[in-house]
């Protein structure tokens, strides 16, 4: 792999020409240097004024599309175009795509896949999910990345394979002027909820029934809204409608193709792999919040003092401690909650970091980790079983791991508070946590204020 970085930043107005002669030259040294490093995977990388990721991919129409935003906004990218997919079959461990992965990379800390993992054994039953795969990583052809040392508009190819008349079509079709003009959202025409509110206290009751048999302590359980629009919806532009309304959130979109597409804004890492170091968290229990500072404190008290969101809260914590121990030489959890305080919403809040076992493995992190008792239950593979016999929907990748992979750190958020996209319709997924003690309003209210985000950005244009 060889990264040739342009230290002179550049316009927009210039990036593309700018790119178009770097990728010329890097054909034309390939074919005159057979036997050159170059002629195997090479990254063009230029400085460019900064800009917003969100707004740039906004604005484009490849088929392929994907955003990245980490939560303390330390790493974002908007990549169109794959130049390199890897995919697993049903049942493939996450050690496999982890070693394919890595074998790819190589030892560039400038390239990174993206992709993500279903949620269980069955996430491609439903025709929704079945592009999406059981897992799916994805190398860009272009990216605009935006990070501490400043924003560039990268291009990654493999000279020997490349035809340079391909990569420069791509190139010519993408567009740097009106980042600041981000389109209208067509109408809402209709919104089905699965289960609707009758069928939804039932599956809650079912839930507390299990609880009170001892069969599980918690069971997180979710609805799907879907929205159907009055023409066809564009990913990109909900996300970066979105971003103003969801700071502190990782924000993510995978689009296989165009009108195909998963995207969300979730607070929730599930781990972040840098070296040895390891970050987890626990997030569960949730409060909505208020523009008026008495009435928000009186939220973040009720949370704080509520012995079943609390309670909640210690199931998840205690499950991550005995998973993470195992691989850990070091372990350190946070004993009490604190509050995360989001733009519309607060959760309980507990950190995890710990120093990795040598030769632990991302797929043994992974496999270990998920599905957190945040997103499942516990214990977790009863919890699961009920889900998939309670939902009357298939997660696919809802809840499910997305994130990056790089040479040295490893990056999953957990992807709820999502929605998939297919043409005019968008399915917008999120759940709650039931313990003994839930209420099914209560726990019907809470999930609809944790979608009221997206209900009110697409809402706007009606």
């Amino acid at each position: 792999m060889t990264t040739i970085t342009e230290t002179k930043t550049f316009s927009l107005t210039q990036v593309a020409a700018e790119m178009e002669r770097r990728i010329r030259a890097a054909l034309e040294m390939s074919r005159a240097t057979a036997e050159s490093p170059i002629a195997r995977l090479v990254r063009i990388q230029i400085p460019v004024e900064r800009v917003s990721a969100h707004d740039w991919l906004a604005l484009q129409s490849s088929e392929v599309q994907l955003l990245w935003s980490g939560r303390d906004d330390d790493w974002c990218v908007a990549g169109v175009g794959a130049l390199d997919t890897v995919t697993a079959e049903e049942g493939a461990r996450p050690d496999e795509i982890f070693a394919t992965l890595r074998e790819r990379i190589g030892d560039d800390p400038n390239i990174r896949y993206y992709g993500g993992f279903g949620f269980g054994p069955h996430s491609t039953d439903d025709e929704g999910w079945r592009e999406f795969g059981p897992s799916r990583f994805i190398l860009p052809e272009f990216e605009l990345v935006t990070n501490a040392e400043g924003c560039f508009f990268a291009c990654n190819l493999r000279p020997s394979d490349s035809s340079m008349q391909d990569v420069i079509a791509h190139l010519q079709r993408l567009t740097f002027e009106g980042l600041h003009a981000i389109g209208e959202l067509p109408g809402i025409d209709s919104r089905v909820d699965s289960p609707d509110r009758a069928g939804w206290c039932e599956l809650v009751s079912t839930a507390l029934g299990l609880i009170k048999e001892e069969v599980l302590e918690k069971l997180v359980l979710a609805r799907r809204a879907t929205f159907l629009f009055d023409a066809h919806i564009d990913a990109a532009t909900v996300l970066a409608r979105l971003r103003p309304l969801t700071s502190n959130c990782y924000h993510f979109l995978f689009q296989v193709r165009q009108g195909l597409a998963f995207m969300g804004t979730t607070p929730e890492r599930l781990y972040r792999r840098v070296d040895q170091l390891i970050q987890s968290e626990v997030i569960a229990g949730t409060r909505p919040r208020s523009t008026d500072a008495t009435a928000d404190e009186t939220l973040s008290r009720d949370l704080m003092s509520s012995e079943k969101d609390q309670r909640e809260h210690d199931i998840v914590r205690k499950a991550i401690r005995q998973r993470l121990h195992l691989l850990c030489a070091s372990l350190e959890v946070d004993e009490t909650a604190r509050l995360l305080k989001l733009e519309r919403k607060q959760h309980l809040f507990s950190g995890v970091i710990g120093t990795l076992k040598p030769g632990v493995s991302d797929g043994e992190i992974m496999r270990s980790l998920h599905p957190t008792p945040a997103v499942g239950g516990y214990p977790s593979e009863v919890a699961v079983a009920e889900i998939e016999r309670l939902e009357p929907f298939v997660r696919g990748w809802y809840a499910a791991p997305l994130g990056w992979v790089g040479a040295t750190a490893t990056e999953f958020a957990v992807a709820i508070r999502s929605g998939l996209v297919q043409g005019d319709s968008v399915s917008v997924y999120s759940g709650a946590g039931i313990v003994s003690g839930s209420v099914p309003d209560d726990e019907w209210l809470e999930i609809e204020n944790k979608i009221v985000d997206f209900v009110k950005v697409t809402s706007a244009n009606c």
